[in-house]
């Protein structure tokens, strides 16, 4: 969130008129204030194009305090991940934890395993390099050095899927590759710093302390080409290019692996090097896998990952969330409508049209209304679910809300181009509403070439003007008595 400047918000609330509510009761100003502004002051002042719906509802009597297009379908972007949250901590259960799991098929003899070693994954979005490491300890834990048969890897526990959606360019990692089977985000480290006139490249999955080459990608460096970056398989390898002008000196970004589980392997492989432990190429599992465990890595409770996906906005833990959730198998677009089954039965949420689990689509809708109503029904099932949220400061909404008491705000935020959303809870002075805010400009949207660019001209203008609507509306509320 940036900060709106205290000129902004005072030359807002000095020329402002109070405007009407769209439903009833008519809020009445705090006595001695001055009248904050409403949604046709806002619009006016901040010339922010497209359409805008939200809507303000009391948790205690669920009465519904404003709202502007509450009915009205929205793309919720990344507000959808507080519906996931909800859906994994109903269904899979607070205390549920993901396992990625060693087998052995054979007995092991003078520190050589005579059969197949399995890595299982159970679609753990939060497994990373140094999770691996201590994986491989299990091998000399059970005194192997050696294996006889072949290095299986197992990513089947979630379907493989190259990507959340297709129109998004090739580098970015918010739009992963999901499988059983996931290390690092999906997503490996590029490098590279000027020697002379060449580059050193140094690819690697690196952890915390650890940083095992990756030997999945190959990056040749090109003088000219349309795109920064442009990718393509060949056979098992990943195969980049990057235009050199936009390299410098030096430097380094994440990039995204397009299969996962193989890269996961073969991060497993390395790091057994590591140790003196040498294992064959990993082959993928056809069936299920059978052998005796050897080791069990347990991911933190799904209760942690909620709110790390919530505070971080991580999309890979929100699609395998749901997944995972939903128990299915097949695309995200339907797990996304079991998920969208028990939204309504379970918060009321309806007028609402869910594609995936994360927003990244922009064919989701929800409708204000129906969002602030099902975050008030959250709060009867879930009453510390607002504790998993985003506390955002009340000094980041214009300035003081309040100058005797601050108002209180957690949150998500949802993001996409001219596409921007806010959804959760406000507390002040003893009241506490759930609300929705959601802003969209298609007609722009329309224009970008998303395939290609992921930051469009006048998006991010736009995206400052949609985020001070949100800044005033909630300072609005904040300083209204209903």
């Amino acid at each position: 969130m940036r900060f709106i400047s205290w000129t902004v918000g005072i030359l807002l609330v000095l020329g402002s008129v109070l405007q009407a509510a769209d439903t009833s009761p008519r809020p009445v100003l705090r006595p001695g204030s001055v009248p904050p502004p409403g949604y046709e002051e806002l619009i006016k002042n901040l010339h922010l194009t497209g359409e805008a719906g939200y809507a303000a509802i009391d948790i205690e009597s669920g009465q519904v305090l404003e709202q502007h297009n509450g009915d009205k379908g929205f793309a919720s972007a990344s507000v959808t991940k507080v519906i996931t949250a909800l859906y994994a901590l109903d269904s899979l259960g607070a205390d549920f934890r993901f396992e990625t799991t060693l087998r052995a098929t054979g007995p092991v003899q003078n520190g050589v395993l005579n059969g197949d070693l399995i890595l299982i994954g159970g679609g753990d979005p939060h497994l990373d390099t140094d999770d691996l490491a201590k994986m491989t300890t299990m091998l000399t834990e059970n005194r192997i050095t050696k294996i006889t048969g072949r290095f299986l890897f197992d990513g089947m526990a979630l379907p493989t899927l190259n990507h959340i959606v297709w129109a998004q360019p090739v580098h970015v990692g918010y739009n992963p590759a999901i499988s059983g089977l996931n290390l690092n985000f999906n997503r490996f480290y590029f490098e590279w710093k000027k020697q002379g006139a060449t580059y050193n490249i140094m690819l690697d999955a690196r952890g915390r302390h650890i940083n095992p080459k990756s030997t999945r990608a190959t990056i040749t460096i090109q003088d000219q080409q349309q795109q920064v970056f442009t990718y393509a398989r060949n056979g098992n390898q990943e195969a980049w290019t990057v235009l050199r002008g936009a390299l410098g000196k030096e430097g380094g970004r994440w990039l995204p692996t397009r299969e996962p589980a193989l890269y996961t392997a073969e991060v497993f492989r390395e790091l057994a090097r590591m140790k003196g432990i040498d294992l064959p190429t990993p082959v993928p599992a056809r069936t299920s896998a059978v052998g005796r465990v050897i080791g069990v890595h347990q991911s933190d409770p799904v209760s942690v990952i909620v709110k790390s996906m919530l505070r971080f906005s991580t999309n890979l833990s929100a699609e395998v969330l749901g997944l995972m959730a939903s128990g299915e198998r097949g695309s995200l677009s339907a797990s996304a409508t079991k998920m969208n089954t028990w939204a309504q039965a379970r918060l009321g949420l309806t007028n609402a049209t869910l594609m995936d689990h994360s927003g990244l689509s922009d064919r989701t809708r929800v409708s204000p209304v129906s969002f602030a109503r099902a975050m008030v029904k959250a709060e009867q099932i879930f009453p510390e679910f607002s504790v998993l949220l985003k506390p955002i400061k009340s000094r980041q909404f214009n300035g003081d809300l309040d100058k005797t008491e601050r108002a209180q705000i957690a949150a998500k935020t949802g993001t996409l181009n001219f596409v921007s959303a806010l959804g959760g809870y406000q507390m002040s002075r003893g009241r506490k509403i759930a609300f929705a805010i959601f802003v969209q400009d298609f007609a722009k949207r329309a224009k970008v070439d998303h395939a290609k660019n992921d930051r469009p001209r006048g998006a991010s203008d736009w995206a400052k003007r949609a985020r001070r609507l949100h800044h005033g509306l909630l300072y609005r509320w904040a300083r209204m008595e209903f």
